[in-house]
């Protein structure tokens, strides 16, 4: 008995993608990390929302005259004590990304990094 040969096709290799290809596209295709630089003062919620998707988390601090340390520390004198911050944070390549709102505006007034590791 003798079998068959299949019929060449003309293309080289198994027909399968090649994992050399996947892994370029797998990043494209799962929607990558966006870029600290992506954050900017002045965006609105909704844009954030719209560009971004729900923040991983989010907290609310209220100004006291104690001092503060982490990502929010340099925009911390610029907040007046009794006011509320409200703090979204993104996870980015490499650390996360806080969006601060204070006194309930619709638009970020601040952006810090923490870089993936840090401890404060």
């Amino acid at each position: 008995m003798t079998r068959n040969p299949r019929p060449d096709s003309g293309r080289r290799g198994s027909g399968r993608p090649s994992w050399r290809v996947l892994g370029l596209l797998l990043p494209l295709a799962c929607g990558a990390a966006p870029d600290l630089a992506d954050f900017r003062v002045g965006m609105d919620r909704a844009s954030v929302r719209a560009e971004f998707g729900a923040p991983s988390q989010v907290q609310e601090i209220v100004k006291t005259e104690e001092a503060i340390f982490g990502p929010i520390e340099e925009f911390w004198d610029s907040v007046d004590p009794g006011s509320t911050v409200e703090i979204w944070h993104y996870g980015v390549q490499g650390g996360t990304v806080e969006l601060y709102f204070v006194d309930g505006s619709d638009a970020v007034q601040g952006v810090g990094f923490a870089p993936e590791g840090a401890v404060y």
